[in-house]
């Protein structure tokens, strides 16, 4: 444990900095040991039990003549013996020439080696080594002339010398260690990454404020469980406040919590495993997901009629033009006719959600023109299921559409519709027919 001096919080002996402050524990910290209990001292020696003597020892002692025990012989120690001295012989050679031989020789001078005895004294230090002369002596350099300028020659012109510059070494790389720790709920620090007890307010390595670090988060299925099961983090010293008979209540709310979630991993086992299963929860979740998109946002796509037929008509606008698809031609009953039906069939049985209109005539003819042919106003539709309805229509061209939706409950199954004009818009003029419709369209809900 290393206490801080500036603080006096205890930190770790893996710490660096202090917890508590941020000093720098190397400068301000203190290492105490943990004192450790004292051990129990021995348990004291038995005392020895007196020596037994027999009878031939007790007379012995009752008359005096007890044996008195041997004495260990001493030993008897060598004298030391000093060491001879040592002699050391050391070759002595001189470099100065030797006068010549008296025999009148010719031998060259040479140096004669003289055998001496050193004192035990010298030959204890250690002498130099012998050094021949003329031969591996150190041989000082001769100095080398400086040069000179002519004295001719300009200042400017003349060399400068530039003393070398040393290289600047380069940084290298910084490493960073990896962190040591990383438990849910410590706080990392945002220079080193290291994680941090919740309590420290500076980091641990590097002793970086910890002020804005980030708590470690718990993965998603640890929040979900912990809170479906109940499972909590207690802090140290957690005591609960409350204080009477066992909460019965939590105890049900936590038995209905772990029967769910038994439930739900049966369930998910059985959709896995078991085909008939899974095909029905496969068909009534897009049943589900079908009606929740059309009452969201529908969608209303076109039905294709087969036929259609019509109480009169006029020569070339006959009732199929009514649902050719097209703009530019149109459905025309006679003057003579004051009830004019049009009746429209499919393949086969149809939900009817919406109706679109497009009224009068349209062509490039002269007579086709909008204002000369009489515009359906009020309409009486009866379909094939006996739903009736009635239908008012805008004075429009037949450039514009006018869609009516109805009760998609009511138009159910529907194989055919008719339409009663009931009354009209009165043309500009006279005119040949009773009414004329460019076109209808009929819409289901998806």
């Amino acid at each position: 444990m290393i206490v801080c001096k500036q603080c006096g919080h205890h930190n770790e002996d893996s710490d660096t900095f202090c917890g508590s402050c941020g000093k720098f524990l190397e400068w301000t910290g203190e290492r105490v040991v943990v004192a450790q209990p004292e051990p129990e001292p021995p348990p004291p020696e038995p005392e020895p039990e007196p020596v037994k003597l027999g009878l031939i020892d007790r007379v012995r002692q009752a008359v005096g003549i007890e044996e008195a025990p041997a004495q260990p012989a001493a030993t008897v120690e060598p004298e030391p013996v000093a060491p001879p001295p040592l002699v050391r012989v050391v070759p002595v050679t001189s470099a100065a020439p030797m006068p010549p031989s008296p025999r009148g020789g010719s031998d060259p001078p040479g140096p004669v080696p003289a055998p001496t005895v050193a004192s035990p004294v010298a030959a204890s230090a250690p002498a130099p080594a012998p050094v021949l002369a003329g031969v591996g002596a150190p041989v000082a350099a001769a100095p080398v002339p400086a040069p000179v300028a002519p004295a001719d020659e300009p200042i400017s012109r003349r060399p400068i010398s530039v003393a070398p510059t040393t290289a600047r070494p380069r940084s290298a790389p910084r490493t960073l260690e990896a962190p040591t720790r990383r438990h849910p709920g410590d706080l990392i620090c945002g220079q080193c990454g290291e994680g941090n007890d919740p309590i420290r307010h500076f980091c641990r390595r590097c002793g970086n404020s910890l002020d804005e670090a980030l708590a470690v988060r718990l993965p998603w299925y640890r929040r979900f469980l912990n809170k479906v099961f109940g499972v909590r983090t207690r802090e140290a010293g957690w005591r609960p406040s409350r204080v009477g008979p066992p909460n019965v209540m939590g105890l049900v709310w936590r038995i209905i919590r772990l029967a769910i979630g038994a439930l739900i991993v049966v369930a998910l086992l059985a959709f896995l495993l078991v085909p008939a299963f899974h095909n029905l929860v496969v068909d009534r979740v897009t049943s589900a997901v079908t009606t929740v998109r059309r009452a969201v946002h529908p969608n209303y796509p076109a039905v294709t009629p087969i036929g259609a037929s019509a109480s009169s008509a006029t020569v070339g606008h006959g009732p199929m033009l009514a649902i050719d698809g097209y703009d530019n031609t149109y459905w025309a009953a006679l003057a003579s006719d004051h009830a004019p039906v049009l009746v429209v069939r499919f393949s086969g049985p149809q939900d009817i959600a919406a109706i679109v209109f497009r009224s009068g005539a349209s062509g490039s003819a002269p007579g086709d023109a909008f204002n000369l042919q009489p515009r359906p106003h009020l309409l009486h539709l009866v379909f094939s299921n006996r739903y009736a309805t009635d239908i008012t229509l805008n004075d429009q061209d037949a450039t514009q559409t006018q869609s009516t939706f109805l009760d998609e409950t009511k138009a159910k199954q529907v194989t055919f519709v008719e339409i009663h004009v009931v009354t009209t818009y009165a043309p500009a003029g006279a005119s040949a027919s009773s009414v004329a419709i460019t076109e209808v369209e009929f819409r289901t809900k998806n």
